[in-house]
C-alpha cells in the first residue's frame, strides 16, 4: 500500500497532521488523523526507517509501529527538545529482563518490515482512539494484541543520546561547591528530607523502559530487603539494595542505591574535555599516587588491566573541588568515575589502579550527597586500616545499646547460630566507624566460621544500626552458600592468589582454616559501655545540614587528609531532584576486591595512623602489613 499523507493549511502555517507510512495502522490514523499538529509514523510492521525523515522535518512526530504481539505508541518528539524515540529505544534494548531474541528479531529484515499477523482493522481503530486522547511526550503505550490492553511505559530522556542528548563541557567553574544552609527535619537527621518511592517509581521503575527495574522484594530475609537492577546500558549487573524496617522504604532505598551506581559509572551529565599527562597539568591535577597504587609487579602481569603511573602518561581527565585547596582540581576520568570502558562510544584506556564505588553517595542536596560521601570514604578506610594494621581496638557491650532496634537486630542474627559482636574502629578524624561480626557457635564445619561487615554515621547508634542491617542478609547469605564452596573457600586460604572477585573475600575469610586471622580482633578483652562510645569524639546535634557537613570537613582536613568531590550529577538524577557525588580523600584506603588489587602502595598513613593511635610502639613498615586478603563482602 502506498504512503499515506495528510495535511491542512490554515494561513501561511502547514499544520503537520500527517501519516508517514502505510498499511492498516496508517490508513486508520489517516481517516481521523490527531487534532494536534504532529506527524504520525506509522508501519504495520517493527521497520523504523522513516525514523529519521520524520525527524529531519523539524515538526513535532510520533512513531507508531507493531511488535509481533503488540503496537507501541509514542513517543512523542520534538525535535530539539531531550527525550525522542531513540532514547526509548536505547532503554527497550537495556532491561534487564527483555526477551532474548528481540534484538535479533529486530536485525532480521524480513520479519522486520512484515505486518504483524496479530494487527487487525479493529486493533488500528483502537490505535486510533490512543492517538486522539493524545500522546505524552515522556512516555510510550503498549497496545497488546491478543486482548487489546493497554499499558502506559514512562522513560527519561538519556543523556548520552546521538539524537537528542547535549552534554555541557566539563569545566572547572561547573566543578566549584559553595555548600548553602539545607535545614534538616530533625536535629539528629543527616538528610535533608525522606526518599518518596511514588515519586521514585514514577520517574525511574519500568519493566520495559525504566532506569531501573521494578525493585525485588526478598521475602525470606530476616530483614526487609530489596534488590534494584540498573538497566544493562553498557554494563551489566550492577543494582542497589534497600535494607531498611520495611519493604516499602526499602524499595525507595534500592533504587536511589541504583542511581548512585549509575551515576559512577561514567559521566552522564559532562562532556570530558581535558586530556594530558600529569606532568602537562600538575599545577591543576591531584597526584594519582595520592590515591594508592597496586604493588608494582602487579602491572607486569599479562593480564593486569591497569596501567603503571608514568608522570608522562596520557590520559583524560575531569574536574572536581579540593577543600583543602578551595578550588577546582582534575582528577583522572577513571578513578573518578569507575566504568569508563563500558560507556558507548567511549576511549578504552587503562586506569591506574583499581576503583569502584568507594566514596559514591546520592543526596536531596549537593551537600548531603558529599556528607554522606565522607561517612563511606570513612567507613572503608577504617575497615581496611583495623584489618591491614591489625589493630587492636575495643569491643562494643551491644547488650546495653541505648536503642532497642539494636538488641532485636542481635537477636534475630543470633537466631541463625551466631554470636553479634561490634568494635570501634573510629580513626583520627573522630567520624565513628563500626565493624560487625557474626561468629558462628554451632561448632558445624559446613558452616561459615566468620561473617562481618561495617558501617559510619554521625551518631554511634545509628552506625552499628545500618552495620546490622547489612549484616543480617550478608549472614543468610554466606550460610546458603558457604557449604558448595567450602573446598574452593580452603584453597583461596592457602593459595591468596585465588581471591579474585569481591565475594571470594567474605568465602576465604569464613573458613575455620583463617579464623585464626581474626584474633588480633577477637582475642581482645577491652569492651566499652555505651557511655564511652557515645562520649568519644561526640557530634553536635546541628539544625543545619551544612554544618554537619563544615565539621566532616574540618576533621577530615585536621587528620591530614583532604576532601575531593567530583559531582556525578546528571539530568537523570536532577529528575527527582537528587544529587550524586564521589568524595575522594588522597591518603586514605581505599575498599578493593581481588587480592592482587589492593592499594597500599605510596600511602604513608597506613603506616602512621597506627602508631599515632598509640597501636604501634613506632610507624610501622610495610612488612608489618597483615598480608592475608581482607574480608569485606
Amino acid at each position: 500500500m502506498s504512503d499515506t499523507v495528510v495535511s491542512e493549511t490554515v494561513g501561511d502555517t502547514v499544520l503537520s497532521n500527517t501519516v508517514l507510512g502505510g498499511g492498516l495502522l496508517a490508513d486508520a490514523i489517516a481517516r481521523r488523523p490527531p487534532s494536534t499538529p504532529v506527524v504520525v509514523v506509522a508501519r504495520d510492521g517493527w521497520d523504523t526507517g522513516d525514523w529519521a525523515a520524520a525527524h529531519d522535518r523539524g515538526e513535532p512526530w510520533l512513531p507508531v509501529w507493531t511488535e509481533l504481539d503488540r503496537v507501541v505508541i509514542g513517543p512523542l518528539v520534538r525535535p530539539g527538545q531531550p527525550g525522542c524515540a531513540w532514547c526509548v529505544q536505547t532503554w527497550r534494548a537495556a532491561a534487564p529482563q527483555r526477551a532474548p531474541w528481540t534484538a535479533e528479531l529486530r536485525a532480521e529484515e524480513r520479519i522486520a518490515t512484515s505486518p504483524s499477523a496479530w494487527l487487525s482493522g479493529f486493533a488500528a481503530e483502537a490505535v486510533r482512539e490512543v492517538l486522539d486522547s493524545g500522546a505524552a511526550a515522556d512516555c510510550c503505550w503498549y497496545l497488546d494484541l491478543r486482548d487489546l490492553s493497554l499499558t502506559r511505559h514512562g522513560f527519561l530522556p538519556d543523556p548520552l543520546c546521538a539524537v537528542c542528548g547535549d552534554r555541557p563541557e566539563d569545566t572547572a567553574a561547573r566543578a566549584a561547591i559553595t555548600p548553602l544552609p539545607r535545614p534538616k527535619p530533625r536535629p539528629g537527621s543527616s538528610r535533608i528530607r525522606a526518599l518518596s518511592e511514588a515519586r521514585l517509581t514514577e520517574l525511574y521503575v519500568d519493566a520495559e523502559t525504566g532506569v531501573v527495574a521494578p525493585p525485588r522484594g526478598m521475602r525470606d530475609s530476616m530483614v526487609p530487603l530489596t534488590e534494584s537492577v540498573l538497566a544493562e546500558y553498557g554494563y551489566r549487573g550492577e543494582a542497589g539494595f534497600g535494607r531498611t524496617r520495611d519493604f516499602a522504604s526499602s524499595r525507595a532505598t534500592a533504587v536511589a542505591e541504583a542511581l548512585e551506581r549509575l551515576g559512577g559509572q561514567w559521566p552522564w551529565g559532562k562532556r570530558t574535555t581535558v586530556r594530558g599527562s600529569y606532568a602537562d597539568l600538575a599545577e591543576h591535577a591531584l597526584d594519582p599516587r595520592s590515591l594508592g597504587l597496586l604493588a608494582p609487579e602487579r602491572y607486569l602481569e599479562p593480564d593486569c588491566a591497569y596501567q603503571p603511573f608514568t608522570e608522562d602518561a596520557v590520559v583524560d581527565w575531569v574536574w572536581a573541588y579540593s577543600f583543602r585547596q578551595a578550588r577546582p582540581v582534575l582528577v583522572p576520568e577513571t578513578h573518578a568515575y569507575y566504568r569508563t570502558q563500558f560507556q558507548p562510544g567511549a576511549r578504552t584506556e587503562k586506569p591506574f589502579t583499581f576503583e569502584i564505588s568507594n566514596g559514591c553517595a546520592l543526596g536531596g542536596c549537593v551537600e548531603e550527597a558529599i556528607l554522606h560521601g565522607i561517612l563511606e570514604v570513612v567507613e572503608r578506610d577504617a575497615f581496611l586500616m583495623t584489618w591491614y594494621a591489625r589493630l587492636s581496638v575495643p569491643e562494643v557491650d551491644l547488650a546495653r545499646a541505648p536503642d532497642p532496634r539494636i538488641g532485636l537486630l542481635v537477636e534475630r542474627i543470633e537466631r541463625t547460630g551466631c554470636r553479634v559482636r561490634a568494635f570501634d574502629i573510629t580513626l583520627t578524624e573522630g567520624i565513628r566507624a563500626f565493624w560487625v561480626i557474626a561468629q558462628d557457635t554451632t561448632g558445624d564445619g559446613t558452616r561459615p566460621k566468620v561473617s562481618c561487615t561495617s558501617g559510619s554515621a554521625l551518631d554511634p547508634v545509628a552506625a552499628v544500626l545500618t552495620a546490622l542491617g547489612e549484616l543480617a542478609p550478608i549472614v543468610e547469605q554466606e550460610q546458603s552458600r558457604y557449604p558448595a564452596e567450602a573446598e574452593r573457600a580452603r584453597r583461596m586460604v592457602a593459595d591468596p592468589e585465588l581471591v579474585r572477585i569481591m565475594t571470594d573475600h567474605s568465602l576465604c575469610a569464613a573458613t575455620p582454616e583463617a579464623f585464626d586471622r581474626w584474633s588480633f580482633l577477637l582475642d581482645g578483652d577491652r569492651v566499652i559501655g555505651w557511655d564511652e562510645v557515645i562520649a568519644r569524639s561526640p557530634w553536635p546535634l546541628h539544625t543545619d545540614l551544612r554544618d554537619d557537613l563544615d565539621l566532616a570537613v574540618d576533621r577530615m582536613l585536621a587528620g591530614g587528609m583532604d576532601v575531593v568531590v567530583v559531582n556525578q550529577t546528571s539530568p537523570l538524577h536532577e529528575a527527582a531532584d537528587l544529587h550524586c557525588v564521589k568524595v575522594i580523600a588522597p591518603g586514605s584506603l581505599s575498599m578493593t576486591f581481588g587480592h592482587r588489587n589492593r592499594r597500599t602502595t605510596g600511602l604513608p598513613r597506613v603506616l602512621e595512623v597506627p602508631h599515632r593511635l598509640g597501636h604501634a610502639p613506632h610507624p610501622l613498615t610495610e612488612a608489618d602489613l597483615n598480608p592475608h586478603p581482607h574480608p569485606f563482602p
